[in-house]
C-alpha cells in the first residue's frame, strides 16, 4: 500500500469515528440541549402577563374618608419582585397619576393633581416587593383632599389603575443584586412592561 492510499485509509477512518462520536453523543443528548438563555427564558414565559392588577373599594360611601384598595396578583409559577416606584404598590400612586376617575354617568375624567418625584438612587431594599409565586400584595390608599378632589368623586365613578413597571425580577428579593438595582430595573435581568388593571365602579 503506497503512503497516499494510507493516508486516505486514515482520513476516511478519522471521519467514520468522528461520526459515530456524533451520533453516540447525539443520542445521549448532549447536542440536544438547547442553549441555556433560551431555556431560561422559555421557563419565565412572560412574567409582566403574570402580574395581574386589580382595584376594589374598601369603605362604604358614607365614609367620610373613602379608601382604595389596590391589588398585584403574581400568576406566575415562581417568585418575582417588583421595585416599587411607579408602580400599584407605590404609596405616591395616587399623586403620581396611576389611578384615574372618570363620573359614571357622563364618561368624563376627573383630573387628580399630579406630582413629580425625584428618587434617591439606587432604589434600598425598601423599594423591592416580593410577592410569592400565587401570593398577592395589596395597598390601600386613602381618597382624601388636597390629594384628591373629594368633593369631585362624590357620587358613582369608574376608577382604573394603569401604568408601566420600572423593574420586575423573576426571584426572590434578596436575590437581586446591587448592580441590578443600580440601574433601576433596567438592567438585562429586569423585565419592564405595561400593567392596567379593569375598571371598576365604585361609589364614593
Amino acid at each position: 500500500m503506497g503512503i497516499t492510499q494510507l493516508n486516505q485509509s486514515r482520513l476516511v477512518l478519522s471521519l467514520v469515528l468522528f461520526t459515530i462520536l456524533i451520533l453516540f453523543f447525539r443520542s445521549a443528548g448532549k447536542f440536544n440541549d438547547p442553549d441555556p438563555a433560551i431555556v431560561n427564558m422559555s421557563d419565565t414565559g412572560d412574567v409582566i402577563s403574570k402580574l395581574k392588577v386589580s382595584v376594589r373599594q374598601v369603605s362604604s360611601a358614607s365614609s367620610s374618608t373613602p379608601k382604595l384598595a389596590v391589588t398585584v396578583t403574581n400568576t406566575h409559577s415562581s417568585a418575582v419582585t417588583i421595585l416599587s416606584w411607579n408602580s400599584p404598590l407605590d404609596p405616591l400612586a395616587l399623586q403620581l397619576g396611576l389611578v384615574s376617575f372618570v363620573h359614571a354617568d357622563n364618561d368624563s375624567p376627573i383630573q387628580i393633581p399630579t406630582i413629580q418625584v425625584r428618587r434617591k438612587m439606587p432604589p434600598g431594599p425598601d423599594a423591592l416587593v416580593e410577592i410569592g409565586a400565587g401570593h398577592i400584595k395589596e395597598q390601600v390608599l386613602e381618597l382624601k383632599d388636597p390629594i384628591v378632589p373629594l368633593e369631585e368623586l362624590r357620587g358613582k365613578v369608574r376608577v382604573a389603575c394603569a401604568g408601566e413597571w420600572m423593574g420586575v425580577w423573576l426571584s426572590k428579593a434578596d436575590a437581586v443584586t446591587k448592580a441590578s438595582l443600580e440601574k433601576a430595573g433596567a438592567s438585562d435581568d429586569a423585565f419592564r412592561g405595561p400593567f392596567q388593571s379593569e375598571t371598576v365602579d365604585m361609589e364614593i
